[in-house]
């Protein structure tokens, strides 16, 4: 009967594995209510997860010293289907480069080598996605929202409260941003695979309707593979230039690219961390939801360090600021670009092109639609 209990936890997202001793400091850490809990069975304990209930905030992972959780995601999904010829472009989160810049060219030029077609950063979604926000306040009066990019937080708003879902602002992620603008403008039939530092965009690869994106393959067991299969090829970079959007993965990302289009003054309130943001929301969530809060945005992030620290990423990296300095770099030669301070991405195509926005998953959330003629 253990072992069935084990083998049933492991079809979540996030299970338990048999490192577990049912020290339950998972269970007490938990920021989902219900979501980890203890069954006993006889003499046995086992600490299980209710997949209904667990938003892949990753607590449970930065506290458990057995190393008792794991996370699926399609890494072995994503190579397999290129040893098979599948077209595969993939969608590159821009803290890749942050995080591994040395590698960075090498173990793109090997995925190259590997069949994958194209390879675009989702900065370039973000350039959009900050476009989005800018229009929504400045033209639809959209304020004192809550950001919408951290799939985590969206999920713990709709599992745990779900009376701010209408105080989410209703833009569509970086990443479904870059795969919309792949089908609907550049016109790429192939499968789009995420590679990225987060479990919890498998939400937008699974539970999001129709989703352009067919895999998520994370940091973590990326380079593992990548270690262990020695992939390398030639110096590669991706494909598409992009502005600000490249420093969306520092914390306050978001908030620093609203700020810098419609000035330093602009009252953007950036909260992070998982053992702070949760409860943060709970304290304000009656001034958030009535509209009552001095805030032009919310940024909020499960992540205190944004997406460099993400839940599935290799934790030396963030530790040591090895991923965040690149970062600064990145936004410095951005600003510099010619025409940045004049509009997201001046070197856009000059033609209509409709970004359907909305918030994360389309079953719960009304779709809104807007066009900006540049």
């Amino acid at each position: 009967m253990f072992s069935e209990v084990r083998r049933m936890e492991k079809k979540g997202l996030i299970f338990t594995n048999d490192n577990c001793i049912s020290c339950n400091k998972c269970v007490r850490v938990c920021t989902s209510p219900g979501a980890s809990f203890v069954h006993i069975d006889g003499i046995s304990t086992v600490v299980q997860i209710n997949e209904e209930r667990c938003i892949s905030c990753g607590a449970c992972f930065a506290l458990c010293e057995h190393n008792a959780r794991d996370y699926h995601d399609d890494t072995i999904d994503f190579f397999e289907d290129l040893k098979r010829g599948e077209d595969i472009t993939l969608l590159l989160a821009p803290a890749f480069k942050a995080s591994y810049p040395r590698e960075y060219g090498t173990i793109l030029g090997g995925l190259k080598k590997l069949g994958v077609k194209r390879i675009i950063s989702e900065a370039f979604g973000a350039d959009i996605c900050t476009w989005a926000y800018l229009k929504c306040i400045t033209e639809k009066g959209l304020v004192g929202k809550i950001s919408s990019p951290c799939p985590v937080t969206v999920s713990y708003i709709e599992h745990c409260m779900p009376e701010l879902i209408d105080s989410l602002m209703p833009v569509y992620s970086p990443l479904l941003c870059a795969a919309i603008y792949c089908r609907e403008v550049l016109g790429i039939k192939d499968k789009l695979a995420f590679l990225g530092p987060c479990i919890g965009k498998k939400y937008e690869t699974d539970d999001y309707m129709d989703s352009p994106v067919h895999y998520n393959v994370t940091f973590l067991k990326f380079m593992e593979y990548v270690r262990s299969h020695n992939i390398t090829g030639p110096d590669v970079t991706d494909e598409i230039e992009h502005g600000l959007g490249s420093f969306y993965p520092a914390p306050g990302g978001l908030a620093d690219n609203i700020r810098w289009f419609m000035g330093d003054d602009v009252p953007v309130r950036v909260v992070s961390g998982k053992t702070f943001l949760y409860g943060w929301l709970k304290k304000n969530k009656i001034g958030i939801s009535s509209g009552n809060t001095p805030f032009m945005l919310i940024d909020a992030l499960n992540c205190q360090e944004g997406c460099i620290e993400g839940t599935a990423s290799e934790s030396q990296r963030f530790l040591e600021d090895a991923a965040f300095m690149p970062l600064i770099k990145y936004e410095e030669t951005a600003k510099r670009q010619k025409g940045i301070h004049h509009g997201i991405r001046s070197s856009l195509p000059k033609r209509d092109f409709i970004i359907l926005t909305s918030s994360l998953r389309i079953l719960t959330f009304r779709i809104i639609y807007a066009a900006l003629l540049i």
